[in-house]
């Protein structure tokens, strides 16, 4: 930013919180009404396979972007994704992360959505949520972890049954009914007796999750006089193992680590930061190595007329969105919104 007299606003009232060193950093990406983003495209109930497979392309992508991301897990329209203990992306400033891992998740589900859906058109633009957590030890990750397959497995075992339900012929109240009150072995035995489904038979990805790291892969070629040639590469793997037992941990210990692993307990280290209120919001939107984005898509310098009403475009966009929003600034590859100064959007979480 250029220098002048107005600068002091960055400098007196931005704060950027720099995350704990020696914490593992879990970023949970989530998305934004998601219920009828699937029911507008027309998403297979109780899952999809080729929406899954798209969230599962975008965390493959993440990991190819950021090195410092050992490991990812995912189920419906979310994704945690596990850095390094020691990592320093960013400097660890939490607004950073955030704001740049979920607008990079964002573009590439976008950018890949005709690759898993070629006859259905975007018809309403997805959008992400995230925050951060640091958790102290290993011990906590994977728990953390546990607690989000459990999660899994209880949402898809409740939404099975009831979709089969309304598949049934059932409305949605009376599945909801029916359901009510049902333990997990009532809802297997529901599957079996009233459509011949055994729960442990579907798949996995949808029992279980998705789960994306990398490993090391061999592959066997033959030279030119057919001996075979084994070479060794670092890939990055999408699989749905189990992850709450220590079977898989055992096998793949350099991911995070060797310890024992309850989970519930994790959440105490979710601290949502709030913005004051009485205080008007402003949110700053900029680029992320726009130079570069420039060059590669030959904007006319110095400055792009296109690209700058595809910005002011884009601002329209978020003030339709945001009703709350009441005034948008922009110039270059950025734009500020300023939120009435009484807004609970989001309850003024700030992320």
């Amino acid at each position: 930013m250029a220098n002048s007299k107005y600068e002091y606003v960055k400098r007196e009232f931005e704060f950027n919180r720099q995350l704990p060193a020696s914490n593992w950093i879990v970023l949970r990406i989530d998305g934004c009404h998601f219920h009828r983003f699937s029911e507008l495209h027309a998403f297979e109930k109780p899952n999809d396979e080729s929406a899954l497979r798209l969230m599962n392309a975008c965390a493959t992508s993440m990991l190819k972007k950021y090195n410092d991301i050992v490991f990812a897990y995912g189920a419906s329209d979310e994704y945690s994704f596990v850095f390094r203990e020691e990592t320093e992306l960013y400097n660890r400033r939490e607004s950073k992360i955030l704001s740049k891992c979920v607008s990079y998740f964002t573009s590439v589900y976008m950018r890949k959505w005709k690759d898993f859906f070629p006859n259905n058109d975007l018809k309403e633009l997805p959008y992400f949520d995230a925050r951060v957590v640091c958790y102290p030890n290993m011990k906590t990750v994977r728990d953390y972890l546990a607690w989000r397959q459990v999660d899994c497995h209880i949402n898809n075992q409740y939404n099975t049954c009831f979709w089969m339900l309304i598949q049934s012929g059932k409305t949605k109240n009376e599945a909801y009914q029916a359901l009510k009150g049902t333990s997990s072995k009532d809802k297997n035995k529901l599957l079996l007796q009233q459509f011949q489904i055994n729960y442990n038979d579907e798949s996995a990805m949808f029992r279980k999750g998705s789960t994306v790291y990398r490993d090391k892969v061999t592959k066997v070629k033959t030279d030119d006089y057919g001996n075979p040639i084994k070479r060794t590469r670092q890939a990055i793997i999408v699989s749905n193992f189990d992850i709450i037992g220590p079977e898989f941990w055992e096998k793949h210990q350099y991911i995070l680590g060797k310890e024992k692993y309850g989970y519930e307990y994790v959440k105490k280290f979710v601290n949502i930061p709030r913005s004051p209120c009485s205080n008007w919001t402003i949110v700053r939107i900029s680029a992320c190595q726009f130079d570069q984005f420039s060059l590669i898509h030959s904007f006319d310098k110095p400055n792009d007329e296109t690209a700058l009403r595809l910005m002011n475009a884009s601002a329209s966009l978020m003030m339709e969105q945001f009703p709350d929003i009441i005034f948008g600034y922009g110039f270059n590859n950025e734009y500020s919104f300023v939120f009435q100064e009484n807004t609970e959007l989001y309850n003024r979480e700030e992320s």
